[in-house]
């Protein structure tokens, strides 16, 4: 045999599968250049095509059975790299979901090491002649393995957002994921383009699955072509287990610790007290050992969502339940506030729904700019503006309201928006001056029981006096 040489090299060479492919090449590409042809030739060229087809699977498998028998592999550096690095990625980890990622991933990784496949291998070296190695025992040996080509760097990241990428994933991508999957290793995900914990799972173990196949052939083979070949070859279907693999991740009581108090200030707004961490700790180590992770071909399913379990869990307490209702009652007082900062009433059902459509996640701040927006309706151009900027209309009208008051004597908040006097001052087409504006307050029927109104009169009346002589 030659020296070092991958099974991908192996493959190529092959002078029976080089012809085999030409020949499924040519039938392919007639097929494709036929497609208005009459139905009866267009079936005769897929029966060609097919025919071609099973004859190249069919070497290729011969040929991988041959290479099995007469080459003996060396992978195992690779991966072992791959695992130190995800072991140093797991202690950076800043949540609990990048933790059971990469340590699934582990897993992953350390069952190739215990039961490889004996055609993924790195660098492949020709067994050895014994009767050679006796004549060349003084020669030096260039063994060990060539220099990998992977990017095991690009990897570890990979599994460190495995659970980001699945998430941002469309619904179609997600089916045609989950369909890859169910032919690649056998199994059932649904396929109905929704995030699950299994979809995660299988995703990390074809990360892995891939890793470890790309040092096997020295070069970094892309995601989707993994999962092509894989589901061609079938080779990923059998179980290296007869039984399925169940293991618990029960959290330390510092890990725990540090779950119970970010779900406490999530969750109430406050750090738990001792006795709280130490009731929660084994509540959470209880749900824990009653929710362990199942492996079947490789595949780790189940276990629990740490974070959430915690959070419901608080969500019982009297005290969540009384924060919950203070809370709308805030807000809708709230809401209350901007609505008679801008003149409008609101009805209950509107109200309920603002309030809802807060504690659902809405920002308050847009909330409040749909009610300026009513406002706004029928009022000129530049104090709509001023609306949108998150100026409330009292502060619009603020200047002609503290005028009334002063004018007419009146407590400035008793002046509601909805006044028609104060309302006066702006309309659609127009803004009255603070002179015009004084000048109309006078007229109003308000005015003369005022003190300002009775100086005025008194007023009158002694200058019309002095004017006849009657008075010094």
């Amino acid at each position: 045999m030659a020296s070092d040489i991958t099974l991908e090299d192996y493959l190529k060479k092959d002078p029976s599968i080089r012809e085999a492919a030409k020949i499924l090449s040519e039938a392919q590409k007639a097929l494709a250049g036929a497609r208005s042809a009459t139905p009866d030739v267009l079936e005769e060229l897929r029966s060609i095509e097919s025919a071609a087809q099973q004859s190249y699977n069919k070497l290729v498998s011969q040929a991988k059975e041959y290479f099995k028998k007469n080459y003996i592999g060396i992978s195992t550096s690779g991966i072992s790299e791959s695992i130190t690095k995800l072991e140093a990625s797991k202690r950076l980890a800043r949540d609990q979901d990048t933790v059971d990622s990469i340590q699934a991933s582990i897993d992953s990784l350390k069952e190739q090491l215990r039961n490889p496949k004996s055609y993924d291998e790195s660098i492949i070296k020709p067994k050895k002649d014994e009767t050679k190695a006796k004549k060349d025992k003084g020669s030096k040996d260039t063994g060990g393995t060539q220099e990998s080509a992977v990017d095991v760097d690009s990897f570890t990241k990979s599994v460190e957002v495995a659970g980001q990428k699945i998430a941002s994933m469309s619904p179609e991508g997600l089916k045609q994921l989950a369909t890859n999957l169910n032919r690649a290793y056998g199994i059932n995900l649904p396929v109905n383009g929704i995030y699950s914990p299994d979809l995660k799972n299988a995703y990390i173990k074809a990360l892995s699955d891939n890793l470890v196949r790309s040092l096997d052939f020295n070069r970094t083979i892309p995601f989707e072509e993994f999962l092509i070949v894989a589901g061609n070859e079938g080779t990923y279907r059998s179980s290296s287990a007869s039984e399925p693999s169940i293991t618990g991740s029960i959290s330390d009581p510092t890990r725990a610790a540090g779950l119970i108090n970010a779900a406490f200030k999530t969750q109430l707004n406050r750090e738990p007290t001792a006795a709280e961490v130490a009731k929660y700790t084994k509540i959470l180590n209880s749900a824990e050992k009653k929710n362990p992770f199942k492996t079947v071909k490789g595949i780790t399913t189940g276990g629990l969502d740490k974070e959430q379990f915690l959070k419901d869990q608080i969500a019982k307490l009297p005290e969540f339940a009384k924060k919950k209702t203070d809370k709308a009652a805030i807000t809708t007082q709230s809401i209350l506030g901007t609505a008679k900062a801008n003149g409008v009433t609101l009805n209950q059902t509107q109200l309920d729904s603002f309030t809802k459509r807060i504690q659902d996640g809405t920002d308050a701040k847009i909330i409040d700019n749909e009610i300026r927006n009513i406002a706004g309706l029928g009022m000129p151009e530049k104090v709509q503006k001023l609306l949108s900027q998150g100026v409330d209309l009292d502060t619009v009208y603020s200047p002609y309201k503290n005028l009334m008051a002063s004018i007419l004597e009146l407590n400035p908040e008793s002046i509601d928006l909805r006044d028609p006097t104060l309302r006066s001052a702006i309309g659609p087409d127009k803004e009255t001056s603070i002179y015009d504006f004084e000048k109309a307050l006078r007229k109003d029927y308000r005015w003369q029981y005022t003190d300002n109104a009775k100086r005025d009169v008194s007023n009158v009346a002694l200058k019309v006096l002095r004017d006849f002589g009657f008075q010094a």
